[in-house]
């Protein structure tokens, strides 16, 4: 069914797959793209375009960041397509979400990826003295 694309500034978005691997064993259906400094914007731009077109079930992208390059490069792609249905994206990942949607990636559609993404992220961040 639906994959997921990891999108980052520097190579977050490696290292969140590469962890990711470690702790649930090799994945499928998860890739990244890394962003290092002096990348060549639109490149960078058609290897998403690409990327969502490869994705014919479904594509979720998570981004490190509201409001940085991956983030707006993705939601321009994400205007231009005639499909909007297809692709869900989700900014702010961290470990917590990925391994939980990596559970579930090719076994779910991606809106249903989308809302496991916003739960375990929102869940993954707790403060130790509130919660004891």
């Amino acid at each position: 069914m639906s994959k997921v694309l990891l999108l980052s500034h520097g190579d977050l978005a490696r290292e969140i797959w590469a962890t990711s691997n470690m702790v649930l064993g090799e994945m499928s259906g998860v890739e990244y793209l890394t962003l290092p400094l002096g990348t060549d914007l639109n490149r960078y731009e058609q290897d998403i375009r690409r990327k969502i077109e490869e994705a014919e079930d479904g594509l979720l992208i998570l981004t490190d960041i509201f409001g940085g390059t991956p983030f707006i490069t993705a939601s321009r792609v994400f205007a231009s397509l005639e499909d909007k249905d297809r692709v869900e994206i989700v900014t702010g990942m961290n470990l917590a979400m990925a391994i939980q949607v990596f559970n579930f990636v090719g076994n779910m559609p991606v809106k249903e990826l989308k809302k496991i993404a916003v739960t375990a992220g929102t869940e993954g961040i707790v403060d130790l003295k509130e919660r004891i």
